[in-house]
């Protein structure tokens, strides 16, 4: 059985996604704490093989949480 997501509506809340963007080629991913007030927030990086796959990835997830 095959699930379509696409039409469902992205909510923001505690721990979404806040950002990504490439840097070289690395991929930050800026996650919003869960736990902790709005300026707290969580850095996930990325390496990547090179800048353009980096921006690839960033604009990846953009896409698909809405940003």
């Amino acid at each position: 059985m095959e699930t379509n997501t696409s039409e469902r509506p992205v909510l923001t809340m505690k721990g979404s996604l806040g950002a990504a963007f490439a840097s070289g080629n690395m991929v930050e991913l800026w996650f919003q704490s869960p736990d902790g007030d709005s300026s707290d927030s969580q850095i996930f990086s990325l390496r990547c093989r090179t800048p353009e796959q980096a921006e690839t990835v960033a604009a990846l997830h953009r896409s698909k949480w809405g940003l």
